[in-house]
């Protein structure tokens, strides 16, 4: 992941449905012809579903043979008696908390320069006071 990925207009809502879509969805491992047909298109925030997972590799993994897509979450956990990969609610709540608290830190970090904000705005007006402070008093100097 990089330190920007969640910065990108519309990452963390793609990041949310590709995690319900590899949670819930009957199958563990999605194609990106699968995931296009399943979230009715392509991701805005990136070129592809699965350049999108290869992004953030904190939650997805995407085999390199036939680029299916998988949680790793869903992936790592034991299968049922029916074979399958079920995963519960709580990880699946703790998923969509974690990529939040990514995206979270990522604008906060992007956006430190926001905090100076009141410190210019206060430079600003104590130079432009401090000149109409000189001006006004180098006139009245003028009238003398």
């Amino acid at each position: 992941m990089s330190k920007t990925a969640y910065t990108t207009p519309g990452r963390l809502q793609e990041v949310l449905a590709l995690i319900q879509v590899l949670s819930l969805d009957e199958y563990s491992h999605r194609t990106e012809s699968g995931m296009v047909a399943e979230l009715q298109g392509n991701p805005s925030s990136s070129d592809s579903w699965t350049d999108l997972a290869r992004e953030h590799p904190e939650f997805f993994r995407v085999r390199s043979d036939d680029k299916n897509i998988a949680l790793v979450a869903r992936h790592v956990m034991p299968r049922d008696g029916d074979r399958k990969r079920e995963l519960p609610s709580e990880i699946m709540q703790k998923l969509f908390q974690t990529a939040i608290d990514l995206h979270d830190r990522q604008k906060a970090a992007a956006e430190w320069w926001k905090s100076f904000m009141p410190l210019w705005a206060a430079l600003i007006g104590g130079i432009f006071g401090t000149i109409s402070t000189l001006v006004t008093l180098w006139l009245k100097g003028l009238q003398r």
